[in-house]
Parts: C-alpha cells; structure tokens; sequence
C-alpha cells in the first residue's frame, strides 16, 4: 500500500510502516503487541493504521501467539498469588481442574483459556474473601425441588 488515501485526513500518505510500540485489541485483550517487524498500513501524517483484509490475515497468527504467551504469564501470576493461601491441588478442585493442570500451566506446558484465566485474576484480586466465597459456594447443598 503505497502512497494509498488516507480516509481520515484525505492526505496521500499510507505507507506501510514497522516499529516499537505499536498494540492492537486481540480478543479480550485490549492491547496485544504488534511485532517489531510486522508492517502495517499507516498514515504518515495522522498516524492512523489502516488493518485491510491482507494485512489481518498476515497479522493474525502473530497476535494469536502473542495472546496465548499473555494468557500464560497471567495465570502464573495468579496463581502464584493464590499459592500464599491454598494448594494447588486443593484449588483445582475448587474450580473443576484435573489434577496436575495447574503445575502444568504454571511451567508454560498448558495453554489456558481465556475463562480460566478470568477466573483465576478474581481469586487472586483478594484470594481471603473469594476464596473463602468459592469454598462455601460449592459447600452448600442445592435445595430440590420435587417434579
């Protein structure tokens, strides 16, 4: 794309260009790296990136990868954070986990979804109360109701 229309600024300037510090939303992140050496069309003189079809298709796989790595770093994090208040052992159970997954997504063998991960950010947001929360949730018996 060179020399392309601008379509905000109506100027000629929508060249491809690379470099540092450049994010877009992928899924439910909302800023995943671009990698340095990826080009996106850009205006050079609003700045706007323009993401065309091409440009999405060549990109994708790129963020994808970018997410999964986030995905793993931040549920490390977390459940680090839970391991000062519980076992891992005893926190896969609380959520429904085989035993071992934890471990396994702790050394970067798993790939998390994205719910887990979620779920792991608000345990460890204040791992007393929600994990004290969780624990009587799944601890009180459901009332039946005849049919």
């Amino acid at each position: 794309m060179k020399n392309a229309k601008c379509i905000k600024c109506l100027s000629r300037s929508v060249r491809t260009y690379s470099g540092p510090g450049r994010t877009t939303r992928y899924r439910n992140i909302a800023a995943v790296p671009i990698p340095l050496t990826f080009g996106v069309p850009t205006c050079r003189r609003c700045r706007s990136e323009y993401y065309d079809a091409p440009t999405m298709a060549a990109l994708t796989p790129l963020l994808h990868q970018e997410y999964l790595q986030e995905l793993k770093q931040r549920a490390k994090d977390s459940i680090d954070i839970l391991m000062r208040y519980i076992s891992q052992r005893r926190l896969e159970r609380l959520l429904g986990l085989s035993q071992g997954y934890l471990s396994r997504v702790r050394a970067g063998s798993g790939n998390p979804s994205a719910e887990l991960v979620s779920n792991l950010a608000l345990l460890a947001h204040d791992p007393k109360v929600r994990l004290l929360e969780l624990e009587r949730y799944w601890a009180i018996p459901r009332p039946r109701t005849e049919a």
